[in-house]
């Protein structure tokens, strides 16, 4: 009851809470959300709908990141892309997928190929290396498909490498025997001692009691939020200073880290 409860509070969030801006003009068209006409450029290979690759070095550890709602393939593949710049090339990453966010808030027509993705997955998979998984807001429903696809072809060697990190997002599609599977799940919120909480810190603190792990509180001063702004906050988990201080701009904030630095702290 207390994870149905938690995925309503977060779909009411995301959906239709009167402080929820509505998706910009740039969102609107046939594109909304990514797909072939939003190609994240040249060195990427498409692997399904919604799902891009890059190798980008030797390395041989593998990060996933999923963007939140409405965001565009090249979003996601720019995050990513500066995520390993940043941090995770350090840590031994060379494989990289993007994957845009769904297209309404809870992942209901779940239209992202992550059966595609798994399948590609297992030819570059060493079998050894670390596996992370990033997902911001309502790409944690997304996420989990990935995770419920896993954990139901026994690939258990595999989910137990993945270190999981839960950014302002829910927990539908997560399971304790999902959970209990993996390397390492970590719920994330963000907090400026200004501004506030991300709009949806109360529901990572709740998830990580739920599932008896620590919330982590990525803690940032002068981010430019409004005070009470939540969603410029829940962007927060991406850049420590958000483009848009009365809300979120994931078209800027997933990809314009000039003196914005990307957040990275919960590794």
């Amino acid at each position: 009851m207390l994870r149905c409860a938690l995925l309503a509070v977060l779909f009411a969030a995301c959906a239709g809470h009167p402080d929820v801006p509505p998706p910009s003009n740039d969102d609107l068209g046939d594109g909304a959300g990514g797909g072939k006409e939003d190609s994240p450029g040249d060195g990427w290979t498409g692997i399904g709908y919604g799902v891009e690759y890059q190798q980008v070095n030797t390395g041989t550890a593998i990060v996933i990141a999923y963007g939140g709602y409405t965001a565009h393939l090249s979003y996601s593949a720019a995050w990513a892309s500066e995520l390993v710049d940043a941090k995770l090339g350090g840590e031994g990453v060379g494989h990289i997928y993007a994957v845009q966010g769904p297209r309404d808030a809870s992942y209901s027509a779940k239209e992202i190929g992550n059966s595609k993705l798994r399948a590609h997955l297992a030819t570059i998979d060493d079998g050894t290396s670390p596996i992370y998984i990033v997902a911001h807001s309502s790409g944690t429903y997304v996420a989990h498909e990935l995770l419920d696809q896993l954990y139901a072809a026994d690939k258990t060697d595999v989910l137990a490498r993945i270190s999981y990190w839960n950014l302002d997002g829910g927990g539908s599609g997560l399971t304790d025997d999902i959970v209990a599977g993996l390397h390492r799940i970590t719920f994330t919120y963000a907090h400026d001692p200004v501004a506030g909480y991300s709009e949806n810190n109360a529901t990572a603190r709740a998830l990580a009691e739920s599932y008896g792990t620590t919330p982590f509180e990525v803690d940032v001063s002068h981010t430019g939020c409004a005070t009470g702004a939540g969603w410029c906050l829940h962007d927060v988990l991406i850049t420590h200073r958000p483009h848009n201080p009365a809300s979120y701009d994931l078209a800027r904030d997933y990809t314009d880290f000039t003196n914005r630095p990307i957040t990275v702290e919960y590794f």
